[in-house]
């Protein structure tokens, strides 16, 4: 990578994903002494990934508008997608060895069941839920938050990275934002009265029927070149073949809450102990009490 003088980012939203950090983004961004980048997520870290160049003047640019900002972030969920994208701590690291990280957490069940349907919304799962998340390692290691955080503390140290539940977030937003605004040192600034939902779930979203196999086709460059010579009634036909209307909210979850909750309680064990805190509002994993939106939050 190239080098570039100017604005450089020192801190990072990390994740986890589908934990409030879009919304927190936004939150962060509106203070005076806080510029957050847009795109939300560069994925600049992650080798993987290719949906934006990989050139260090063009991440750069995405800070140029900062001016004198007392902190410059950017959020990225990808950053703690272990085991899927290894390596991003030690990269982050050789780049801005002084940043700070702060990293959302949700009760894991409905974390793991909401990244189920974004993925259905994103066209990029076509399984049932129960068989999709048991056959699919990023469901549980997504949620397993000790394994994400661990390489973070290890390179950065605990006191540079702020630790907030989805549900503390969306308990009370104001003075959630307002203890991530004393953390980051600056000046107190009126925080949201309600929690917003950012990149929220419709409440239908289409989901392939089958394999998806109809519904894939619709997407290929042969569809698009002999599509307008079909006629509608047969177009209308296919899609109804291809994808079936669903409201998440009226799945069943209680397969998946029940091939997860051991599996998780061990996981929220272990975080616990290495944390030194315990997570009450977690009431799906802990059983404690009905959750208020079973299916899965997302935001």
């Amino acid at each position: 990578m190239t080098s570039r003088t100017g604005p450089r980012p020192n801190l990072f939203i990390i994740g986890a994903a589908k934990s409030g950090t879009t919304s927190l983004h936004h939150y962060l961004n509106a203070h005076p002494e806080v510029f957050m980048s847009e795109p939300k997520e560069p994925g600049f870290f992650v080798e993987e990934m290719d949906y934006y160049p990989k050139d260090e003047a063009w991440y750069l640019g995405l800070f140029a508008a900062a001016g004198n900002a007392k902190v410059i972030g950017e959020s990225s969920t990808h950053y703690t997608k272990l085991p899927i994208y290894p390596g991003v701590p030690e990269r982050i690291a050789a780049f801005s060895p002084d940043a700070r990280f702060i990293y959302l957490m949700r009760d894991p069940i409905e974390r793991a069941i909401s990244h189920y349907w974004h993925a259905v919304r994103q066209d990029a799962e076509h399984r049932p839920m129960l068989r999709a998340i048991q056959k699919d390692v990023q469901y549980t290691a997504f949620s397993d938050y000790r394994m994400q955080l661990e390489p973070y503390v290890d390179l950065f140290g605990r006191d540079r990275i702020f630790l907030m539940t989805f549900e503390e977030l969306t308990a009370d937003p104001r003075r959630a934002v307002q203890e991530v605004f004393r953390w980051l040192g600056v000046a107190p600034h009126d925080g949201p009265p309600a929690f917003e939902r950012k990149n929220a779930r419709p409440p239908e979203i289409e989901r392939p029927r089958g394999r998806g196999l109809i519904h894939r086709f619709r997407f290929t460059p042969f569809w698009d070149r002999v599509s307008p010579y079909v006629p509608q009634g047969l177009k209308d036909r296919a899609k109804r073949l291809a994808v079936e209307p669903v409201k998440p909210s009226d799945e069943p979850v209680d397969a998946v809450v029940a091939y997860l909750r051991p599996m998780m309680q061990e996981k929220v064990r272990e975080l616990s102990a290495y944390l030194g805190r315990e997570f009450p509002e977690w009431t799906t994993v802990r059983a404690t009490a009905a959750a208020a939106d079973p299916a899965g939050v997302a935001v």
